[in-house]
């Protein structure tokens, strides 16, 4: 887009203003779509500041059959990297979700 004569581009924004954005999008969105933009956003994505917070609940529009959600919080847990501080796993959450979320949390205290 265009705006005074010149060219925007989201590369040039600062990672922090970047990853406050991609925050606003679901755990799916994140992990299939975002980090897949380039390279500056996958580097954000893979932050571990990232990840304090998964949130799971996904738009009444989403087909939750066509993915692994289970796989996919389980791969956001392991990117928190013992940083997770809250986590909403309430319409498919499993006794091993759970015990994967604990040990990180637990990590975090130990």
């Amino acid at each position: 887009m265009k705006h005074g004569g010149y060219r925007r581009n989201w590369v040039d924004l600062p990672s922090e203003l970047t990853s406050s954005i991609l925050l606003r999008l679901n755990i799916h969105d994140i992990l299939n779509n975002a980090q897949k933009v380039c390279k500056l956003w996958r580097r954000v994505c893979q932050d571990p500041s990232m990840w304090t917070k998964i949130e799971t609940r996904m738009s009444k529009n989403f087909d939750v059959w066509k993915y692994d959600l289970e796989a996919m919080c389980r791969h956001a847990v392991d990117l928190s990297r013992g940083g997770l501080l809250e986590i909403n796993i309430e319409d498919f959450g499993s006794d091993s979700l759970l015990s994967c979320c604990n040990s990180q949390i637990l990590l975090r205290f130990s």
